[in-house]
């Protein structure tokens, strides 16, 4: 299975890593990309990389896997913390990730699918919904309301203390 090492710059500078993933049997025509990115705080590396590869050596298409911003292998904006969960960047990184595709001389720019699992399960269905050019969105156990999923793991005494926390946390970012 071939798989080779890539890069791309997301809209706001930051160098995002990953694989991309080609069938072993050679095509002249360029190939359907399924843009996969995972859940929470996961890297590339826990099964996106086998589903990726399993994908591309049973279908003739390509998978372009990579790690979230500040996560793995992926740098994060100068003055922003490593792993630091914003949806909507992490949104438009999924966006940037497709551009990046449409790019590559060997994927088809218009057949491209998203694949988003856990956390990303519930990005793929927004970026699905606003971006044009995502022609298929397949979305594992997606997070669909944060607010609820955080309301049904925390145990409701200590909802105020971490609420305080991310209020701290929103006045230390630059604006």
């Amino acid at each position: 299975m071939p798989r080779s090492d890539i890069e791309f710059k997301t809209s706001d500078g930051v160098t995002l890593r990953g694989w991309l993933y080609t069938p072993t049997t050679e095509t002249k025509d360029p190939l359907p990309c399924l843009v996969m990115s995972h859940g929470f705080s996961a890297l590339k590396e826990m099964d996106l990389d086998t589903f990726a590869e399993r994908f591309a050596s049973h279908l003739p298409l390509t998978c372009l896997v990579y790690d979230n911003r500040g996560f793995g292998d992926s740098d994060h904006k100068p003055g922003s913390p490593r792993q630091e969960i914003i949806p909507s960047i992490q949104t438009s990184d999924i966006s940037d990730a497709i551009t990046y595709a449409q790019s590559r001389d060997e994927i088809d720019a218009k057949k491209i699918g998203i694949w988003g699992s856990s956390y990303s399960g519930g990005h793929v269905l927004w970026v699905g919904a606003v971006d044009r050019r995502v022609k298929a969105v397949l979305c594992q156990v997606p997070c669909v309301n944060g607010w609820e999923n955080f309301h049904r793991l925390i145990r409701p005494d200590f909802v105020p203390g971490l609420n305080e926390m991310f209020q701290a946390g929103k006045k230390l970012r630059p604006c």
